[in-house]
This record gives structure tokens, C-alpha cells and sequence, in this order.
């Protein structure tokens, strides 16, 4: 499932880095690129939480398989866009396929979890997702600059249907993978509402994509403004998602033994002070360097976080409980680009980066809040998905 997953990234990644600059050549200002943006995530906000709770009753493998499949799709309607507007509407589309890959393939790891190796299996599971999105920004910027646009479209569209062949041919049935198992049902979503840690998660998700989504979407228009090349934002980017991706296993194994929490704020908060120093450089080496500090910072806090999901959903249904927390992240990137493209328009590039590094410091401190005393006991997962102060 790793291996499937992560070379399906690879070909989301090609096109990451590319969308923004695509929107621009077709004619969009601020405030549409970040309207095309946020309308990828618009459609995983209303999507996901009804993807993951079928996912609990229906099994993982159909909705992983026909996601895939639906990627390569997506792919040669990106070339046939002429018009902002037609952008708009294939993002839409690609962002309701996206919530049947990664996150569904995460919710099936976790059901195979032991509860004290949760770090450790989601962590693993995670890191070929973010090596994947690590090398596709990589490939993306050469392709764009020896092949054009278009190319880049048709590799992602090609990664996803050779991996859409081996998750049909190799991947074990849901009938077949929980032979002697009981599948843990969904629990009301009153009750995942009412659910502290899963507040906190929903809340840290979305401060965290509000700002850091304004390095994801306008990174590229910086990096126009100081002369860097596709090659070089792509190099960026990659580097970023690589080092989450090397210390999801190491930090996995860590969040098994100490209170996920510490993890949670630590790495938030040298997240949020790498975003903010990103426009104080006007060369490769210093926005490199913050990226660098924002992938360390994300490194460290992402494998907290899943554990304690992970715990939850063990008795809550995993796929609604992923579902519900993961919704905070496209949620953050609706508000973020949009946002972000008016503040672009009004007060200047530079000044995006300082919104979005203030913006992850003050949800830090709110979370800290929070889930203040929760994560303490590796072991005690269902003990604390029980607690709905």
C-alpha cells in the first residue's frame, strides 16, 4: 500500500508546484489563483467526511482503486482547460478524487495498527505518501522546463493508472485482509462532534493549512519575482516534503513512547517561524533554508498528530475519525488561498508569508490548550476517545 500510494503522489506532485503558474498563463489575477486553488480543497471539505465514514461500512480497496483510476482522468481534462473558469472546475473534480486515495489508504493502515506500533505504521505509511509528493514537484519543474505544461499533466495521469493496475492486482480484498476480524462501525458523528481530541486535531489541521497553504499555493510567484526557475521552485518544494517524509518513521516511533502532544506543538511552532521568514531572503538559499526549517517543523509534529487520530478512530470508526480531522486541512486551504490572494492584491506578496506564520503560531498556543493532559498513556487510546469534555 505504500509503494501504490506513494508513486500515485509522485504524480500529484508534478502538477503542485505547476497549478498556480498554469492559472496565471491563462489569465487568472490574485484573488482566482487563489480561488482555483481553494476550490481543490473545496470539494475535499464536503467530500471527505462522507468518504471516510463509507470507507468504515463498504471496505478501502474500491474506493482506493476507482480514485486512482479517476486520477488519470483528471489529468488530460487539466490540458483541455482553456478558460479560468473550466481550471476552476476540473480542480473541483480532482480535489473529490483525491479523498479516495491517500486518506482512505491511511485509514487501512491504521485498521492493521497495534495500538502501541500506531506511530510506527502510520508514520511508515506516511512517509512513501510525502516521498512521493517530495519527488513529484522535483519532476514536475524539469518536465515543465525541457517538455512544457502539458507533459507534466500526462505523467501525472500515467503514474496513476500504472498504479491504479497495482492496487487491483495486489492489494488484498476487505473480505479477504479481515478474515476472523471485526470491523469497528462508525460512530455517530454526534459523538465525533462532541469529542475533545478530535476538536484539537480538526482545529491544529486547519490553522496549520491556513498557513502554510500560502507557501504551497504562492511560493511559485515568489520565486518568479526573485528570478528562481521552475527547476529551482521544484528543488524547494521537494526538499520541504522530503524531510517530513524521512522523519515520519523515526517521529512515528518516538509518538509511541512520549505524549504525542510535545511532538504536536514543537513542530508547530518551527513551522510557523519558517513561514514567517520565507519573504525576509530575496535569494534560493534563504527561502530554501526556511523550507528546510518548515519541513523539520512539519516532520515532527504530523506523526503526533496521526497517532492520537489513530487512537481515536480505533474506537470511533477510522475512517470517520481521519475523515473529521483531515476535513480541518482542506477547510484551511479553502480559507487560506483565497485569503491569501486578496492580501496579495491589497498589501503585497511578502506580506502573505507574515499572515500565514502568525496564523500557525496562534493555533499552536490554542491547541496546546486544548488537548492540555490528553496523549499522556501510549495504551490509553479508548480510555481517551471516551472523554468528551
Amino acid at each position: 500500500m505504500s509503494v501504490s500510494v506513494g508513486v500515485a503522489m509522485i504524480g500529484l506532485g508534478i502538477i503542485w508546484p505547476l497549478v498556480p503558474v498554469y492559472a496565471v498563463e491563462l489569465g487568472a489575477g490574485g484573488f482566482q489563483v487563489g480561488l482555483i486553488i481553494a476550490s481543490f480543497n473545496l470539494a475535499r471539505t464536503i467530500i471527505y467526511p462522507l468518504a471516510g465514514r463509507l470507507s468504515d461500512r463498504w471496505g478501502r480497496k474500491p474506493f482506493i482503486a476507482i480514485g486512482l483510476f479517476l486520477y488519470a482522468l483528471v489529468s488530460i481534462l487539466y490540458v483541455m482547460a482553456t478558460r479560468v473558469e473550466t481550471l476552476i472546475l476540473v480542480r473541483l473534480l480532482h480535489g473529490t478524487t483525491s479523498v479516495l486515495v491517500a486518506p482512505v489508504a491511511m485509514a487501512l493502515v491504521a485498521d492493521i495498527a497495534p495500538k502501541r506500533r500506531m506511530g510506527l505504521y502510520l508514520g511508515t505509511q506516511n512517509m512513501a505518501v510525502m516521498l512521493g509528493l517530495g519527488v513529484g514537484p522535483v519532476a514536475g519543474g524539469i518536465i515543465r522546463d525541457l517538455f512544457g505544461m502539458q507533459m507534466a499533466f500526462y505523467a501525472m495521469g500515467g503514474l496513476a493508472l500504472v498504479t491504479f493496475l497495482g492496487v487491483a492486482a495486489f492489494i488484498p480484498g476487505d473480505r479477504q485482509r479481515e478474515r476472523g476480524q471485526s470491523r469497528q462501525p462508525p460512530a455517530p458523528l454526534k459523538i465525533l462532534l462532541k469529542n475533545r481530541i478530535i476538536l484539537g486535531l480538526f482545529l491544529l489541521r486547519f490553522f496549520l493549512a491556513a498557513g502554510q497553504g500560502s507557501v504551497y499555493t504562492f511560493l511559485p510567484l515568489l520565486a518568479l519575482q526573485i528570478d528562481l526557475t521552475s527547476s529551482q521552485v521544484g528543488t524547494i518544494l521537494g526538499i520541504n516534503i522530503f524531510l517530513i517524509a524521512f522523519l515520519q518513521r523515526l517521529c512515528g516511533g518516538l509518538a509511541d513512547r512520549i505524549n504525542p502532544l510535545y511532538m504536536i506543538v514543537a513542530g508547530s511552532l518551527i513551522s510557523g517561524i519558517a513561514v514567517w521568514g520565507i519573504p525576509l531572503g530575496q535569494g534560493f538559499v534563504m527561502v530554501l533554508s526556511c523550507n528546510i526549517l518548515m519541513g523539520i517543523g512539519n516532520g515532527i509534529s504530523m506523526p503526533g498528530g496521526l497517532v492520537l487520530t489513530g487512537r481515536a478512530g480505533k474506537t470511533l470508526g477510522m475512517g470517520s475519525t481521519m475523515g473529521l480531522t483531515d476535513t480541518g486541512w482542506s477547510l484551511g486551504m479553502i480559507v487560506s488561498p483565497i485569503i491569501s490572494g486578496v492580501i496579495m492584491d491589497r498589501l503585497g506578496l511578502t506580506s502573505i508569508f507574515y499572515a500565514g506564520g502568525i496564523l500557525i503560531i496562534i493555533g499552536t498556543v490554542l491547541i496546546a490548550v486544548i488537548l492540555k493532559g490528553h496523549g499522556n498513556d501510549p495504551g490509553a487510546g479508548a480510555s481517551e476517545t471516551e472523554n468528551l469534555k
